[in-house]
């Protein structure tokens, strides 16, 4: 994967300032495997790539609200392969998701099924790299316990992030979940078109609503990795 893809039309504003891409190591094929075998999983092609071009990623820029303000806001981010892994705060916000009745969709995951943190996601929640059923995808997972469907491969999220910039919670937006009222601001002000869904953007999320409505097994989420040996064991 090639970083100059990376489109930057940002600083056409005259409002955003500061923008920033990290520049980082690409990890040697020994890390990946020793990664690999760690995990007891084999990355996507595609995520593969991409860290054997840089380890991680992180976009941000900033806002000038007012003539004396100059805020953090966008940014893009993917763990480095050393973060990519069932964090505490994540298996904790999965084990939350078990108590929750919520519709929409949610992903299938039993014993064999494998969560590893992609993205903090900042204030809506964490952004969830799952392997089940044979197959990779992308999902939110959100504060309240609620789930959206992001992509279904590596690739097509970070093209996601690109196009929607690093704007506050652009992940709640596509997962068809609420966006932070301040972050509908900045989309309305930024990037209004981003705002509009087109009929195939919802016939997919409609898809998956249809076929996503699966229990969780809360077996995955017992210990299974030495990072939170301390952590609450989930209610059955």
């Amino acid at each position: 994967m090639s970083l100059l893809l990376v489109p930057i039309p940002l600083e056409s504003d005259p409002r955003i300032s500061n923008v920033v891409v990290e520049r980082r190591q690409p990890c040697d094929r020994v890390a990946i495997s020793n990664w690999e075998q760690k995990h007891s999983a084999v990355l996507p092609d595609d995520l593969r790539n991409f860290y054997t071009s840089t380890d991680g990623f992180q976009l941000t820029w900033h806002y000038k609200y007012s003539a004396d303000e100059i805020l953090p806001v966008g940014s893009i981010r993917i763990n480095t392969l050393n973060e990519l892994y069932l964090s505490p705060a994540l298996k904790d916000l999965l084990d939350f998701s078990l108590t929750r009745q919520t519709s929409g969709p949610r992903p299938i995951l039993n014993t064999k099924s494998k969560v590893f943190e992609l993205d903090s996601c900042r204030n809506i929640g964490k952004v969830c790299l799952i392997y089940t059923g044979g197959a990779w995808s992308v999902w939110l997972a959100a504060r309240d316990g609620a789930w959206g469907w992001l992509a279904d491969s590596f690739t097509h999220y970070f093209r996601m992030a690109l196009v929607h910039l690093g704007l506050p919670g652009w992940q709640a937006l596509f997962a068809n979940l609420p966006l932070i009222p301040w972050a509908e601001q900045l989309f309305l002000l930024l990037a209004p078109h981003l705002l509009e869904k087109n009929e195939s953007d919802n016939s997919l999320i409609a898809v998956n609503n249809e076929t996503g409505l699966n229990h969780i097994d809360p077996n995955i989420f017992k210990t299974s990795a030495r990072h939170h040996k301390h952590s609450k064991p989930v209610n059955q």
